[in-house]
């Protein structure tokens, strides 16, 4: 069984971290202070260590704390921060992933599992880009909190591309692969969903590119406009 911690000062976020995680099995230790957390940290060697970044850290703090020796060990690190705090958490500092509140359960899951490597069967199903989580199991797509109405054909589209990020299609790739070989509309079909796609979930961030002289693709990391 995995063992986590959490360290914020957040009643809400506490909350929602050890109700989404124990959900899933897992042993949860949280603390509401720093100091209590690396005390902790110390002691248990947990496998994943998450860490509220309103606690009041600097970017140099962080990354001291964890290249702790005695907290880092082999911890993989989770930070919940807002995305004026997005600086705090580069690549230098340590931190192997970043969520955004508010803290929605199932993306908590899906980001812990990847974390820790132990993807179960309801993570496969979610596929999970910046904002943009897809759950393909209820054919179901949410933008941050909002639920984005997407139609069969919309919602397979995007479906395909987002499982295949950063590979560049063809318009003729994409209508053979979301609406089959037998179908006869042209290529102007396929940029006319692309446009409804891009209206419904491109608010801030662009999330399908489209690659100059042969067709789209999905971006591998979402970006702020």
């Amino acid at each position: 069984m995995h063992t986590l911690l959490v360290v914020s000062n957040n009643p809400e976020h506490l909350t929602a971290m050890q109700v989404a995680l124990r959900e899933d099995g897992y042993t949860v230790r949280a603390e509401p202070t720093l100091e209590q957390g690396i005390v902790v940290a110390r002691k248990l060697r947990p496998e994943l260590f998450c860490l509220d970044i309103d606690i009041g850290l600097t970017a140099g703090a962080l990354s001291a704390l964890l290249r702790d020796p005695q907290v880092e060990n082999n911890m993989q690190v989770l930070a919940i921060a807002g995305r004026e705090q997005f600086y705090l958490v580069g690549a230098e500092s340590g931190v192997a992933d970043v969520i955004t509140p508010p803290l929605d359960p199932a993306e908590i899951q899906l980001r812990v599992a990847r974390l820790l490597s132990a993807p179960g069967a309801e993570s496969e199903q979610l596929l999970l880009h910046g904002e943009l989580l897809i759950d393909q199991e209820r054919y179901t797509v949410r933008l941050s909190d909002d639920v984005v109405d997407l139609t069969y054909k919309e919602y397979e589209l995007l479906r395909f591309l987002a499982q295949n990020p950063g590979k560049a299609f063809t318009r003729d790739m994409l209508l053979n692969q979301v609406w089959g070989y037998d179908y006869y509309g042209g290529a102007r079909t396929v940029d006319v969903h692309v446009r409804r796609i891009r209206a419904k979930i491109e608010h801030r961030e662009p999330y399908i590119e489209t690659v100059r002289n042969v067709g789209y693709r999905f971006v591998e990391e979402p970006r702020l406009r």
